[in-house]
């Protein structure tokens, strides 16, 4: 009787899964406070995440955070999804976030109220200007 070899060999079809993640967009706290950034590409959509995810996202002063969107190019699409083809960045104090909390605020609310410190608007054209790098001061 023969033997019969049968040869396995998994990564045979590998390599055609990619994931791509853009993080060319950075933000730099200039400040001399700990800052959480809320960027989107529409005034009037609110969030999902709440404030612990927030207090979990700290810029401390003088560091610089990344952001990353799934997708090659997922911050040029982002942003040209929206109406006024603007990213928005918004600006909160940790310790106003951790003050609201405690008072049962949400995000919605703190958008909504304008409880952030400063809101930064950036074309697609501004961005590339300074080099994807939104600078809080």
């Amino acid at each position: 009787m023969k033997a019969k070899i049968l040869l396995f060999v998994p990564l045979l079809f590998t390599g055609c899964i990619t994931d791509y993640y853009d993080r060319r967009l950075s933000v730099i706290n200039k400040s001399s406070v700990h800052v959480a950034v809320e960027v989107v590409n529409d005034t009037t959509v609110r969030t999902e995440n709440g404030i612990p995810y927030y207090q979990s996202h700290v810029i401390a002063p003088n560091d610089t955070s990344f952001i990353t969107k799934s997708g090659k190019n997922a911050w040029l699409e982002y942003i040209n999804k929206g109406k006024t083809k603007t990213l928005y960045a918004y600006f909160f104090d940790i310790d106003s976030l951790n003050k609201y909390q405690k008072g049962g605020a949400d995000m919605s609310y703190l958008l909504g109220n304008k409880k952030y410190l400063k809101r930064l608007d950036y074309t697609l054209d501004e961005l590339k200007r300074v080099d994807w790098q939104i600078k809080y001061r």
